[in-house]
């Protein structure tokens, strides 16, 4: 193993998974989860709109917990769908079109929490993840598992240089806020 370090684009399992989408566009016909409900081919440039969302998505994946974001010592820090926007250079509206593709095909979920401050819900950052499915159905469920225990020993190495636990580390921002408004506000703490 080597102690090199990559940006999230550049990681070995990222490179990979973007060949893996060069492969399937050069015939995307010959793969059943590529077509549209119909069972016609989906558009060429779609397609390519939806392998770039993918790649992003797949670039910023911490792989423990499937959630795209990256770690920090203060906690997960989710990305948005204007972060994914502006890292493929697609328009909002191109990327919620490949979202929901790709959630028809059980590829991603995306859940958003919601917090009620003085009587009005607020919607937080919604936790986007990949499923195990896209993985499998892309052939890369193998790769994934290794990419994944990798990923599972920086994670704790990271705990402990920054001696934050893990638990913690993997939290989003917004819901450690949240837990922590909870602990101030609880009775037992008096």
């Amino acid at each position: 193993m080597s102690d090199r370090r990559f940006t999230r684009r550049e990681r070995p399992f990222a490179a990979m998974h973007r060949e893996r989408w060069q492969s399937l566009l050069r015939d995307p016909s010959k793969h059943v989860y590529l077509l549209s409900d119909s069972g016609k081919t989906t558009q060429r440039q779609f397609l390519r709109d939806i392998a770039m969302v993918m790649d992003y998505l797949v670039s910023e994946l911490e792989f423990r917990t499937r959630k795209v974001g990256v770690a920090t010592q203060r906690g997960f820090l989710l990305r948005t769908w204007a972060n994914v926007a502006e890292g493929t250079g697609l328009p909002v509206w191109r990327v919620k079109q490949c979202v929901s593709f790709a959630k028809q095909r059980g590829w991603l979920t995306s859940t958003q929490p919601r917090h009620n401050e003085n009587g009005q819900w607020y919607g937080l950052a919604s936790i986007k993840r990949i499923s195990e499915r896209y993985f499998t159905d892309l052939g890369l469920r193998g790769a994934f598992h290794k990419a994944k225990t990798a990923a599972s020993e920086t994670i704790k190495q990271m705990a402990i240089r920054t001696g934050v636990h893990v638990r913690y580390l993997l939290t989003p921002i917004t819901l450690l806020r949240k837990f922590a408004r909870r602990h101030d506000q609880s009775p037992l703490k008096r």
